[in-house]
């Protein structure tokens, strides 16, 4: 199946803490001609200075994006309006992933072994302090509430991170009535967040909020494809979005992954038609870049 149109809005970049496979120079001359873009993520600092210093991207699009771990001082509503200014394109804002007490509660480090392989030593997660974003009543607390008003005002695309389900649930619903029109809640299906289907279901409904499924939950945290395919199913391809969150030193390039990812989820009954609603139409919605695939082809 031709991915060429397609846009991964989950690829990790370095030069990073964590060993990646590329820094933006080597990602564009790997990629481009094989997707039409990349969303870059780093766990550790903003990626828009990275992309607008490449010149050679030309016409493969390159999406920045925040993600508000304590490297970057957490909650931080500050670099969300800094990175904004700087793109001409809606920026991704990752809530917390290595740095919510979701993740670290339910991991012995703070980046885990399976991320790396051996020869990568990480602190353990009881040395760091974790970011929550409710209060003990399940509220948004201030600083959530301050970055939500960030992201409205700079037109930025909210992604839930590694919180809890719960408190994923509470803020993507605060994030649609406070009129921010573009979420996705970040693989839901990972073991870490453990987000039962019918949450997936309930919020996948509210306007302008996408499920993620991705290859790397098959291919390093070892989920079914089966059951990733019948996540999709359950909520539907015009509200899902596919992406690699790749970039690993040992894992495919990111087309690479796509392009297994597809091949498996075809076997699993779902159609091309599915698959280019997920691969291309909807994150192309979601970065306010025109579609090319027409969903009544």
């Amino acid at each position: 199946m031709d991915i060429k149109n397609f846009i991964d809005l989950h690829v990790h970049i370095g030069p990073e803490i964590i060993p990646r496979k590329f820094v933006v120079k080597e990602l564009i001359k790997a990629e481009k001609g094989k997707m039409a873009g990349m969303a870059l993520k780093s766990h550790f600092y903003p990626t828009i200075p990275l992309i607008i210093c490449e010149k050679e991207a030309e016409d493969f699009v390159l999406i920045g994006s925040v993600t508000l771990n304590n490297y970057i001082g957490g909650l931080n509503a500050d670099a969300i309006y800094a990175s904004a200014k700087l793109s001409s394109r809606p920026i991704i804002v990752w809530f917390p992933t290595i740095s919510a007490e979701n993740f670290l509660s339910k991991s012995k480090y703070e980046i885990p072994p399976e991320w790396v392989g051996e020869g990568f030593t990480s602190r353990l997660s009881s040395e760091i302090k974790g970011i929550k974003i409710v209060n003990q009543n399940l509220e948004l607390t201030e600083e959530t509430r301050n970055v939500l008003k960030t992201i409205k005002e700079n037109g930025c695309i909210l992604a839930t991170g590694h919180v809890s389900w719960q408190e994923a649930k509470v803020l993507v619903e605060e994030a649609v009535k406070l009129g921010i029109s573009k979420v996705i809640i970040t693989h839901p299906i990972y073991q870490r967040i453990a987000m039962p289907i019918q949450i997936q279901q309930q919020l996948s409904k509210l306007k302008g909020v996408y499920i993620e499924a991705n290859y790397a939950m098959h291919l390093i945290d070892k989920l079914p494809i089966k059951e990733i395919a019948e996540q999709i199913k359950s909520i539907g391809s015009k509200r899902c979005i596919i992406s690699s969150d790749l970039g690993q030193l040992k894992s495919p390039n990111p087309s690479d992954g796509i392009q297994k990812f597809t091949e498996l989820l075809l076997k699993e009954g779902l159609s091309e038609k599915d698959i280019r609603i997920m691969g291309e139409v909807n994150p192309r919605e979601l970065i306010s870049i025109p579609k090319i695939y027409k969903e009544n082809n």
